[in-house]
């Protein structure tokens, strides 16, 4: 067969008219879309083609800011002595403001240690651990409570709050003052209507208040330590937590309810109590309530003012410190400036002694 050679001067090839109209198609489809995205779905495709052109400031870049900026907050201390009480009034006094408890990470009763003949609750192994640093990560992840954890905490009565509803109600007007345009809040938790570029390119801020009464145990707990934040720690004396304890009804559980046994706190509840927090205590002494300054700072940890062995958080000024404290953390984190005076790891704190 003779071979067939080309040349630029034969005539053309007639070419298919279904191809033609292929072709027209494809241009006039091309066309309408590129036009109804640039004019419908500007802001959506925007981002998109940012990141074709400049990979790592488009999309990306949008997602990162739609993230929230989670901040958690570890409230610990002995039990009764005042965390679940203050955690429910710092929530209602700051915004985008949810609460974790450690108690709804108890195990069932039936893999519970047996100490004295009796159930341990207040030990690290009544705690899922692991389930508790997953949902951190999830909250640190998202800024989002938990979807598939089903509070048994919010059932448990904690008693009426012995502050003064007018305390109260001057502690939340400081809050909103601090809040209100022109101060430190406004710029960590801007208005939904403000139209500052300012506010628009800062990141959602969501705070998450941890309810525990094992938080600062290493090693057991050495990983939720280091998805904190911020550390509270709030003093209780013995007397004050075995009548604090005696008065309560009962604790809602996964099985059912659980009522202490006569004498629980003197042999179960204080002594774990005492196991678990000597480190942060001078000597070790937890009886003599003489906390460890050079500890504390280390570990950041804060044991505001007037949160004392006497009245712990339940005391007159335990919301005011405390909505003190969160003010002055939060502008240390997000804004980069200094803490509040007088809770500045130790500084200010009653029973604390520092090490020569």
């Amino acid at each position: 067969m003779p071979k067939t050679y080309f040349s630029p001067y034969s005539p053309r090839r007639r070419r298919s008219a279904r191809l033609v109209l292929i072709w027209v198609f494809m241009f006039v489809f091309i066309a309408y879309m590129t036009w109804y995205i640039s004019t419908r779905h500007r802001e959506q495709a925007t981002p998109y083609v940012k990141d074709f052109i400049h990979p790592g400031t488009g999309r990306a870049a949008k997602e990162k800011m739609e993230k929230p900026r989670t901040i958690i907050i570890g409230i610990s201390g002995c039990s009764s002595s005042g965390k679940t009480t203050l955690a429910r009034l710092l929530r209602d006094m700051f915004p985008e403001t949810f609460i974790l408890h450690e108690d709804d990470f108890y195990k069932a009763e039936s893999e519970l240690p047996i100490r004295h003949g009796l159930a341990d609750w207040d030990c690290p192994e009544a705690i899922s651990i692991p389930d508790l640093e997953a949902a951190l990560v999830h909250i640190r992840d998202t800024g989002t409570f938990p979807p598939n954890l089903d509070s048994k905490e919010d059932l448990n009565t904690v008693g009426a709050c012995p502050a003064p509803p007018s305390l109260i109600a001057a502690c939340a007007a400081k809050v909103a003052t601090w809040l209100s345009p022109g101060h430190p809040g406004s710029l960590i938790f801007p208005s939904s209507s403000s139209s500052s570029s300012h506010s628009h390119n800062k990141p959602k801020t969501r705070i998450c208040l941890l309810d525990g009464f094992l938080l600062y145990s290493p090693p057991h707990l050495s990983r939720v330590m280091a998805l904190l934040d911020v550390k509270l720690f709030l003093l209780a004396s013995r007397a004050d937590a075995v009548r604090r304890r005696e008065a309560r009804d009962g604790y809602v559980t996964l099985e059912g309810f659980w009522k202490d046994p006569p004498g629980y706190v003197e042999t179960i509840v204080w002594p774990n109590y005492v196991a678990a927090h000597a480190w942060l205590f001078e000597g070790g002494d937890v009886e003599g309530g003489v906390l460890d300054g050079g500890v504390l700072r280390r570990e950041g940890v804060l044991v505001p003012p007037t949160m004392s062995t006497e009245g712990g958080a339940r005391g007159l000024g335990g919301a005011g410190v405390g909505g003190w404290v969160m003010m002055g953390e939060l502008e240390r984190i997000c804004l980069g400036e200094g803490r509040v005076d007088g809770v500045d790891g130790v500084d200010g704190v009653d029973g604390v002694k520092e090490k020569e």
